[in-house]
């Protein structure tokens, strides 16, 4: 008995189908070529898509390159190298349009590090942030969208998630923000603020 063809568009769609087509997408966002509310629509579609050729409808336009020349606020497309933050002695502060790529490594040495995640581009694939505070200081901020996970731990000093639950839903399909690390004679906080708040550059 043979089994199924897999190179007849109409047959049952696949996980394998809907996880290539939910990539597609999510770079798409990312990378500034579709819009939050279109990426969110495309998802829903391909997850409730039965065939490929109809999983595919969505993810046409996307396979191609967009034309060279193009550009556009910095993207997170699940393509950037870690990134990181370090302070000694001094204030360092990250805010306004930036990618913080899959990981970023936060090292505070008896300094303070504000990390602004209000109006970056999260990888789509998941970011975490891993944060070090060393008799230092760091604050991340998270937009009201954005679900967060925290494990880092505090030793003689503190760890605290005080972001709460989203207020408004996360895009469909976002991946949490993973928090973790460790303070050691200092202090981690996570809050959450309207994007509506961000200070004038």
């Amino acid at each position: 008995m043979s089994g199924p063809d897999r190179g007849d568009p109409h047959a049952r769609a696949s996980e394998v189908d809907r996880e290539r087509a939910t990539r597609l997408v999510r770079s798409a966002v990312g990378d500034g070529r579709l819009t939050l509310a279109e990426g969110d629509r495309r998802l829903a579609g391909i997850d409730g898509a039965a065939s490929r050729d109809e999983v595919r409808s969505y993810t046409q336009d996307l396979e191609t390159s967009p034309p060279p020349g193009e550009w556009g606020p910095p993207a997170a497309t699940g393509a950037e190298s870690p990134t990181s933050s370090f302070s000694l002695l001094r204030a360092t502060v990250r805010r306004g349009q930036w990618a913080p790529g899959p990981e970023h490594s936060v090292l505070a040495f008896m300094g303070g590090v504000e990390l602004d995640l209000r109006d970056a581009r999260l990888d789509p694939h998941g970011t975490t942030i891993r944060v070090f505070a060393i008799m230092g200081g760091v604050v991340i901020i998270v937009g009201p969208d954005v679900e967060v996970r925290c494990d880092g731990r505090g030793a003689m000093g503190g760890f605290a998630d005080l972001s709460g639950p989203p207020t408004t839903p996360p895009p469909f399909g976002a991946s949490p923000l993973h928090v973790t690390g460790a303070a050691i004679w200092g202090g981690v906080e996570i809050r959450r603020r309207d994007r509506e708040a961000i200070p004038p550059a």
